[in-house]
């Protein structure tokens, strides 16, 4: 990466238009398609604010939702990108066929060279759609319109379950203590799943040292012991989440576990800042509690707890 390139544009933040206006490298029809896209943007009050390198942040209410790129990160050569998350609509076949964009999405999924869509790395979760021309730029301007109708809660806000309705939710500050591994480690990263904050997030992947693998048990005790009806785990600020998890449920730390909840897959849509609530069939009174989430690479913001009201 060229340093000079780098440091310049973090001390005055380019504008957009001013680098399409200047750039010797996009040819006519480049330069409009960009533009048109901008326009758009303007009308839905998505903002495109500098981010990095040759990167400009396409935000709506706060929502990162991609990034246009001029160039590459190193140089302005003669292209200029979209990039997007596609795990925030792949999940959605229906929308895409019904627009006619499924080839157009396939075709636009970008791996990184070093592991080739293997290891869930951001990078691998990515959609790039090179030089789009006006049939592209439709599309991408239905998939924006698409994620901007999503519901979808925020760190201060999550969405909560309307099936917990009618139950009390144990108040994880307080009463949810003594979080750590099989080992009886602690550490923050843990601790956030009962903090009560869901701007804050357990994370499991490749750069978090505390948690390796893709098995992640997760030991916890009540302050007082409670018969849970319902737990809910709430997503956060990416869409990657658990592929799996099981709960279990003792009268001691070192008691025998006993099985109280299963399951293989995340409930799709999988929504940003979203609780999904899972029923435990035979509840009984525990004290201490373990749940064992599995997945590669994922985040978590919370676990909630649910009883009788």
């Amino acid at each position: 990466m060229s340093d000079s390139l780098a440091k310049k544009q973090e001390k005055v933040k380019p504008i957009l238009e001013d680098v399409i206006a200047l750039n010797e490298n996009l040819n006519d029809e480049a330069k409009q398609n960009l533009l048109a896209l901008l326009e758009y943007c303007n009308a839905k009050n998505i903002s495109y604010k500098w981010s990095s390198t040759n990167r400009w942040n396409l935000k709506a209410k706060g929502d990162s939702i991609g990034y246009i790129g001029i160039g590459n990160r190193a140089v302005s050569d003669n292209s200029w990108s979209v990039l997007m998350n596609q795990r925030r609509f792949i999940q959605h076949e229906d929308f895409l066929a019904k627009k006619g964009l499924t080839e157009m999405v396939h075709n636009s999924l970008f791996y990184c060279e070093g592991c080739n869509g293997n290891s869930g790395c951001v990078a691998c979760t990515a959609l790039r759609f090179e030089n789009p021309d006006t049939n592209v730029i439709n599309g991408i301007q239905k998939i924006i319109d698409f994620i901007l109708s999503l519901p979808r809660g925020t760190g201060n806000r999550p969405i909560l379950d309307p099936a917990t309705d009618g139950l009390s939710r144990i108040d994880n500050k307080k009463r949810v203590s003594g979080v750590t591994d099989l080992e009886g480690n602690a550490n923050g990263n843990m601790d956030s799943l009962f903090n009560g904050k869901c701007n804050s997030y357990f994370y499991a992947g490749p750069y978090d040292y505390m948690s390796r693998g893709d098995n992640h048990d997760i030991v916890f005790q009540l302050d007082e012991p409670a018969e849970l009806k319902m737990y809910g785990l709430v997503t956060g600020l990416r869409h990657n989440v658990p592929s799996g998890w099981v709960l279990y449920g003792a009268t001691s730390k070192d008691g025998t576990w006993t099985l109280l909840d299963s399951q293989t897959e995340f409930p799709k849509p999988v929504m940003l800042y979203t609780e999904k609530a899972f029923n435990i069939d035979i509840p009984k009174v525990y004290q201490y509690y373990k749940i064992t989430l599995d997945g590669s690479s994922f985040v978590l913001s919370q676990i909630h707890l649910y009883t009788k009201e």
